[in-house]
């Protein structure tokens, strides 16, 4: 789900033109941090917990390949999902060196297009999602629209901040993904207090 929220409509004194994109479904993203949890790969990477936590049912790792190829694969697919969202130099959550974007996605950033869905439990996949509907289709202005928020909103917009992804990780969260593209928590996105910090690191932090 993408939308696009202007406070500037319904708030005095902001800028006319400012406009932020924030998608919080981002399920290619879901889908493989659900398979990475299932099948226990790239467990080195420094990724934080999810919330909730899923049952995986009876996800197991598929025998058409070893460990480490299923791990290659995941981690490449991880990387295109994310550089599919990006614009310019970004980074991806869990890598440490930066990558020049390569432009749009073109379809393989989601799993099952490439590998099917064998070694998936489907429903339980599908039961984990339900678990932060609650979440999905919230009207975001109150929080960014709230007296703690909104100077440092603009700030960030200034600065370039033009898209807020948000996904089912625990607790506080900033990853600056590029120039103009913030990634959170559902807590934080949900939480003025949260929000205004992970935007005011997110004008801070380079991209490294």
């Amino acid at each position: 789900m993408m939308r696009s929220t202007n406070p500037a409509l319904n708030h005095g004194g902001w800028p006319a033109d400012m406009s932020l994109s924030m998608d919080d479904h981002a399920q290619p993203i879901r889908m493989l941090l659900f398979i990475r949890q299932a099948w226990g790969l790239a467990e080195d990477l420094a990724l934080p917990q999810l919330s909730p936590v899923p049952e995986t049912g009876s996800s197991a790792l598929p025998d058409e390949a070893d460990r480490d190829l299923w791990e290659q694969r995941w981690i490449q697919t991880w990387s295109n999902a994310w550089a599919g969202k990006a614009r310019g130099a970004h980074r991806i959550p869990g890598l440490a060196a930066t990558t020049a974007a390569t432009g749009p996605a073109t379809g393989n950033d989601f799993w099952t297009q490439q590998y099917g869905d064998e070694g998936i439990d489907l429903i339980a996949f599908e039961q984990w999602e339900q678990m932060f509907d609650p979440w999905l289709g919230l009207n975001p202005e109150p929080v960014l629209r709230s007296t703690e928020v909104q100077p440092v909103l603009v700030a960030a917009w200034e600065r370039g901040l033009t898209d807020l992804t948000v996904v089912p990780w625990a607790g506080y969260c900033m990853h600056r993904l590029g120039d103009s593209h913030l990634v959170t928590s559902f807590d934080t996105a949900a939480n003025c207090s949260l929000l205004r910090q992970a935007l005011a690191e997110w004008i801070r932090a380079p991209l490294k």
